[in-house]
């Protein structure tokens, strides 16, 4: 009998232990009870209101603020950077065009192209008017492009005879020793000009005509 006695007082200490426990869960879970209104509010306290005031803060209240407060202060540190990396994207600029490193050739073997490409750079360079920007640029790619077609095609017998490559290059002397004695700002003279756009008329025709 005193066997059974302790078996039935384990047996409903468990079941109360687990009935707190359902109910501790139940708790957590519910949704907050709705205000009572104002009127029955200063008249008597409700039940729930002398059990915050007599075991302090909800715990679920409190966790459920704890996240809401972390949430927007992590919004709220989030925001700035992702301006900043809108206005940065926004404002970039845009990225120069490469240059041609040193030691690489622009002149690949083939003449007409290669004279053409010359050409191109050797007229902007002479028809630059005074205080023209880019100017000094543009020079001083020209007269680098010169001096590479040069040391290019001077060896090369087959194109050292022809015509275009004879005028083309007392084109290239007159133009080079231009800015090496004024320097890459100063434009070329009207009358030099013109006698080189003719040389260049010249050189175009022959390579036109294999020449």
């Amino acid at each position: 009998e005193h066997t059974q006695g302790r078996e039935t007082m384990l047996r409903s200490s468990t079941a109360l232990l687990a009935a707190a426990a359902l109910i501790g869960a139940a708790d957590a879970f519910s949704p907050a009870l709705p205000l009572a209104s104002s009127t029955r509010a200063a008249a008597t306290p409700s039940l729930c209101t002398l059990k915050a005031t007599s075991e302090g803060p909800n715990p679920l209240a409190s966790r459920r603020g704890a996240l809401s407060t972390g949430a927007a202060f992590l919004g709220a540190a989030m925001l700035p950077k992702l301006a900043f990396a809108e206005e940065e994207e926004a404002e970039a600029p845009a990225k120069p065009e490469p240059k041609k490193r040193k030691g690489e050739r622009k002149f690949n073997g083939d003449y007409q192209a290669d004279v053409t490409a010359l050409l191109e750079v050797m007229k902007q360079a002479t028809n630059f008017k005074k205080g023209e920007d880019g100017m000094q640029v543009v020079v001083d790619g020209a007269r680098s492009d010169m001096n590479e077609f040069v040391a290019f095609y001077r060896r090369n017998t087959k194109v050292a005879g022809a015509a275009s490559f004879s005028t083309l290059y007392t084109a290239i002397s007159t133009l080079s020793g231009h800015f090496q004695n004024y320097g890459n700002d100063y434009p070329v003279p009207a009358k030099r000009a013109k006698r080189l756009n003719q040389q260049y008329a010249e050189v175009e025709k022959a390579i036109k005509r294999g020449r």
